[in-house]
């Protein structure tokens, strides 16, 4: 019996517990945020909607243009603009287009 107890009252610990555990973080998301900090493109790439050379085109960021580019963060692989295994990408508004490029294929000054 005082096994029977005392499982019973680790089992409601254990959810008491969980009602005041800390709440779960959000997923991150996908939108970008721009820090108004200025690179020019290496060569033309696409500009994505997301971290991942399969997603949509929105449009093109031109050989030698300059856009304002946020923080770098990990994505899907490519080989982009001389770099056989890339994954990093960067957050952009080039135009008013927001979207991702490759990481290796913008230079800032």
């Amino acid at each position: 019996m005082r096994k029977l107890l005392a499982g019973a009252a680790t089992a409601m610990a254990a959810v008491a517990g969980l009602a005041f555990a800390a709440p779960a973080q959000a997923a991150p998301s996908d939108t970008v945020s721009v820090q108004d900090i200025n690179c020019h493109a290496k060569e033309s790439v696409r500009i994505r909607q997301s971290k991942s050379t399969s997603s949509t085109a929105l449009g093109l960021f031109p050989k030698g243009a300059g856009a304002d580019c946020g923080g770098a963060s990990e994505g899907g692989t490519y080989t982009a603009c001389g770099h056989p295994d890339g994954y990093f990408w960067i957050a952009i508004n080039y135009q008013g287009v927001k979207g991702y490029i490759a990481l290796y294929c913008i230079t800032r000054p």
